[in-house]
């Protein structure tokens, strides 16, 4: 059978978060490093070809279907193999509803400032805006935490797994998470799981982001 395709970068939470799906629910798959440096028009034309937005990550399954933004595919992970899921139909819909509240809220925040901070910088303004945000999301989660070991249900989920993509990089970003303690005990537990690794072990190289890149 052919294995799942990622395409992925390194610095990419994002990818890591579908990568880290993929290794915690003991799928094996090809990585595919993508340059985000180089313009959207001349990455790789395999990568063009299944991306539709020209960004990472994209997984091509073993059927051959290409899907998109990192959300959909850790979705699409959870159904096809039954995996990091709820295991009741309301159970599913909480995990749904912490994906939903990831890509509004929490990816939004934390990643810009990362960004802003390790590679290009934004300017003052900017990243106050967004420290103020990324301190309402982590209020947030830490709240959901309280009294509980994962986000939606008793046992891990792809809620966890989106909601920690870039929160192994919060020192990279200067972000302290002192005043945070059940995020930091949570990120402890998903380090736990069998089949967990850091980002920089699991993403494939590729070339460094270059200051002033927007990818």
């Amino acid at each position: 059978m052919t294995r799942p395709i990622l395409y992925s970068n390194r610095e990419s939470g994002h990818s890591y978060k579908v990568a880290l799906a993929l290794r915690l629910m003991d799928v094996p798959f090809e990585q595919r490093a993508v340059d985000l440096n180089l313009p959207r028009e001349r990455r790789p034309e395999d990568f063009r070809r299944v991306s539709l937005f020209g960004e990472v990550p994209v997984l091509v399954d073993e059927d051959g279907l290409a899907v998109c933004q990192s959300n959909a595919i850790l979705d699409h992970l959870a159904r096809r193999y039954g995996k990091l899921d709820g295991a009741t139909p309301a159970a599913r819909t909480r995990v749904r509803e912490w994906l939903a509240w990831e890509a509004n809220r929490l990816a939004m925040s934390f990643p810009h400032l990362r960004f802003s901070r390790r590679f290009t910088p934004a300017g003052e303004t900017l990243e106050a805006y967004w420290t103020a945000r990324m301190q309402a999301d982590f209020d947030r989660l830490a709240l959901a935490l309280r009294g509980n070991a994962f986000l939606a249900c008793d046992a891990p989920t792809i809620a966890d797994v989106t909601c920690c993509g870039y929160l192994f990089w919060t020192d990279q970003a200067g972000v302290d998470l002192a005043p945070w303690p059940a995020i930091a005990e949570w990120l402890q537990r998903i380090r736990s799981l069998p089949g967990w690794q850091a980002p920089y072990d699991l993403l494939l190289a590729s070339p460094p982001i270059e200051p002033g890149t927007r990818t």
